[in-house]
């Protein structure tokens, strides 16, 4: 299932730079360096943060469905009903045991032993319709660091106001990466999901989008196991070359090299410090013995 969405030469790099970054911890550790220990560890948290993604999309678009047809795991990382659960802001994340934690009266945390999770982390926001009651705590907390924002539309009326308020909002202030999604287009003949796609890259240019990227989907056939009509694999491919894989990823993993290079040349001086110290203190032992010597010679 990872080959799909993530990269797996991304994830062996990582893997090798978390293990070569524990060894400095170690050797941190082993040396007394406690200032440079925290430090370490922030780097080993920075480096195994998952990607985070942001879905947005108004109630009844199908966005819980979605999430799971595109994590594509066993479980049903977001509860699917008939009448809207999300009322609050969820922030997906792996966990041992599944659980819910509240953070604030818009903000739920909740954790599930699903190793995709491990790599990528679900923002789950409420519909857009009732989402600028809580725009700010999206915007401040998980706009910023999230990796992709993801609309999520009916693909039957992608049109809906708040939808687009919203993102001119986000597209606006943070002008991260952003895909356009219409999910149930097993409800569409093919002639009509083509006007709205050529309508939804109309409003996206409109509103600053050089390039908008339009995703038609079906999490139903997707589930269902008609994975060749469903439309995921060019949404997972996309992903897998532009978010999970690619460049960006690669260029951040740099930047952490670089950092524990950096940590590496502190832990050589420390350790050239004490060296040199040590040598110090042995010539003036060595002195300091060499002059109690001489004075037992001379007393004798």
């Amino acid at each position: 299932m990872t080959s799909k969405i993530l990269d797996e030469e991304f994830i062996q790099q990582r893997k090798q730079i978390n293990g070569i970054v524990q060894e400095l911890y170690d050797l941190s550790h082993s040396i007394g360096y406690q200032d440079l220990q925290a430090t370490i560890k922030d780097l080993m948290e920075r480096i195994n943060e998952p990607f985070m993604f942001v879905i947005v999309g108004e109630v009844k678009a199908g966005k819980s469905s979605f999430i799971n047809a595109l994590l594509d795991t066993d479980r049903e990382i977001c509860k699917v009903a008939p009448s809207p659960m999300t009322d609050t802001i969820q922030q997906i994340v792996y966990g041992e045991e599944e659980k819910v934690i509240e953070i604030s009266p818009y903000l739920k945390r909740i954790t599930q032993p699903v190793d995709i999770l491990k790599e990528i982390a679900i923002v789950d926001t409420p519909g857009t319709n009732t989402i600028i009651a809580h725009h700010q705590e999206i915007t401040e907390k998980f706009i910023p660091a999230s990796d992709l924002i993801i609309f999520v539309f009916e693909a039957k009326n992608p049109y809906r106001q708040s939808a687009w308020d919203f993102f001119d909002y986000i597209h606006g202030d943070w002008r991260k990466k952003i895909i356009f999604v219409l999910q149930q287009k097993d409800l569409m003949s093919p002639e009509d999901l083509a006007i709205n796609e050529e309508g939804v890259r109309k409003y996206a240019k409109e509103k600053g989008i050089a390039k908008p990227l339009v995703f038609s989907v079906s999490a139903k056939q997707e589930l269902e196991g008609q994975k060749d009509i469903s439309g995921f694999k060019n949404i997972r491919h996309y992903i897998a070359e532009h978010i999970t894989g690619g460049k960006a990823p690669i260029l951040k993993l740099q930047s952490n090299i670089q950092t524990a290079l950096s940590l590496l040349q502190k832990i050589s001086d420390a350790m050239r410090l004490r060296k040199k110290q040590w040598q110090t203190d042995k010539a003036f032992r060595e002195d300091i013995q060499h002059t109690l010597d001489e004075q037992e010679r001379k007393s004798q």
